[in-house]
């Protein structure tokens, strides 16, 4: 385990865009084998702000949050499984 990940787990810490989707981009799959890690993390913060700002939809940000957490803490064949989708949530 990395330091990095038992940190965000002991903090309980959402993980951010830029460490999702390093980790997604680094699995070759889950529909990132052909997106770069800049147009993940765009599109994800995008979805964020979209959260954050312009809904100000309490519960869609703690499904989002929770779905960045469970893409960020499970294995690549885990998350092409489908393990953390959610269909409340629109997925990055």
């Amino acid at each position: 385990m990395s330091l990095l990940f038992a940190l965000a787990v002991l903090s309980g810490c959402t993980p951010t865009c830029e460490e999702v989707c390093d980790k997604l981009v680094a699995c070759e799959n889950a529909g990132t084998e052909r997106m770069s890690t800049a147009e993940c993390r765009e599109s994800c913060e995008d979805q964020r702000t979209l959260y954050d700002e312009t809904w100000d939809d309490v519960a869609k940000r703690e499904a989002f949050d929770a779905e960045l957490t469970c893409l960020y803490e499970s294995e690549c064949a885990e998350v092409e499984e489908g393990v953390c989708y959610d269909e409340a949530v629109w997925s990055f």
